[in-house]
């Protein structure tokens, strides 16, 4: 079958759990007043996703390098769906919404491992880059669709609708997956001599490291998609639904940059350090702007900040799988992915909660930025220490 009906299959099934992963931070002013959760409390909405998250990543590896990656990736679109449908019935309480709030992160470490997986192996290597970039555009496009259509649902009916029409979203993606990706679910034999062991992969020291500054490369995407709309509304007196059309900018920004970077990644003989040191530069001076925009600063400029902190924060993903997928053995991608996303999980995890603890202790957003810009010049450091190997 054609490899691009993998690729856009894999985008569709990408898109809808990335959607269902963010639907709730991007629903936290609904959220925040129907359960009444403080700001730190609205942080923990992406931390119990991403705790989810962080322990599904290596099984999720696992079942994608046996069972195949349409297997993991139609499942894991439907178990999303019926996840948003029975938060929407049954979570009354913050304590009720804990629990559903891991379950919705076991479902979104599905994603990625299948997701990169797939397209990695449909694709000549000459064209590796371009693809995870596109398959990852998946994640900031489904944060797009969730700011761009369940906050007015929300403001129309409640969040609860709209965690609804979340469900729905993901189980006609689940039906286009299926529809269109319909390869052998063997797997490849891999001729190996002596398989190399789980632990002697992820020691080794390139790995490690790539997979160490996955701490720092999404804190700032859901540092964003967390608190943005708050922010603005806190400190510049921005309308809820005007923040979240700047989110939406700044997802579709992110969404096509990271193809852009990785494209640009395969013209320089596949090299993917050297943009992502880069674009994690370029990150972390956005968000010192973002520190020290002063309150009469005009919209559009401050609508053109959100957009360039989207295209750098958000941009990462492409090169940052691509680079796993590289470093790792044959027919060790989906774990060395999955190991690597426990990485990006606990950076997710921590990020919006600390975010929200140094705001409502400091009373100052621009500390959050600061202590944002430190975070991404740690992860610059990190990837700048790698070895990368050179194309295959």
């Amino acid at each position: 079958m054609s490899p691009w009906a993998v690729l856009i299959a894999a985008m569709f099934a990408g898109t809808a759990v990335s959607l269902i992963g963010q639907a709730y931070p991007t629903l936290a002013p609904y959220i925040r007043t129907d359960l009444q959760l403080s700001l730190a409390a609205v942080g923990l909405l992406n931390t119990f996703v991403y705790i989810g998250t962080m322990l599904g990543s290596l099984p999720s590896g696992w079942l994608t390098d046996k069972l195949g990656s349409r297997t993991v990736m139609i499942v894991g679109t439907l178990a999303g769906a019926g996840l948003a449908i029975a938060i929407a019935l049954f979570a009354k309480s913050q304590w009720m919404f804990i629990p559903f709030l891991f379950l919705v992160g076991l479902v979104v470490a599905s994603a990625t491992p299948a997701g990169s997986h797939a397209v990695a192996q449909s694709f000549p290597p000459e064209r590796r880059g371009l693809v995870i970039g596109l398959r990852q555009m998946a994640v900031p496009l489904g944060g797009a669709l969730a700011a761009a259509i369940l906050p007015a649902v929300a403001h129309l009916a409640s969040w609860r609708w709209a965690s609804v029409v979340a469900a729905v979203i993901a189980i006609l993606a689940a039906l286009v997956t299926a529809r269109l990706y319909r390869e052998s679910l063997v797997p490849k034999a891999a001729p190996q001599a002596t398989p190399p062991g789980l632990a002697a992969v992820l020691r080794e020291r390139n790995i490690l490291l790539a997979a160490t500054a996955g701490v720092t490369l999404p804190t700032g995407q859901f540092v964003m998609i967390t608190y943005l709309i708050l922010f603005l509304k806190e400190q510049y007196g921005i309308p809820e639904l005007t923040g979240a059309a700047l989110l939406t900018a700044a997802q579709f920004a992110g969404a096509f940059s990271r193809v852009f970077w990785s494209w640009l990644s395969d013209r320089m003989g596949g090299q993917r350090k050297p943009l992502l040191v880069m674009m994690v530069g370029l990150a972390g001076l956005s968000a010192l702007v973002l520190a020290w925009l002063p309150p009469g600063t005009p919209l559009l400029f401050k609508a053109l900040i959100v957009v360039l902190y989207g295209a750098t924060a958000l941009g990462w993903q492409g090169l940052h799988f691509s680079l796993l997928t590289e470093l790792s053995p044959p027919g060790w991608e989906g774990r060395v992915v999955g190991f690597g996303l426990i990485f990006t999980s606990i950076g997710i995890a921590a990020a919006p909660p600390l975010f929200g603890l140094l705001v409502d202790s400091s009373n100052n957003y621009a500390l959050g930025w600061i202590a944002q810009a430190a975070v991404f010049g740690l992860g610059a450091f990190l990837l700048s220490n790698i070895e990368e190997k050179t194309r295959r």
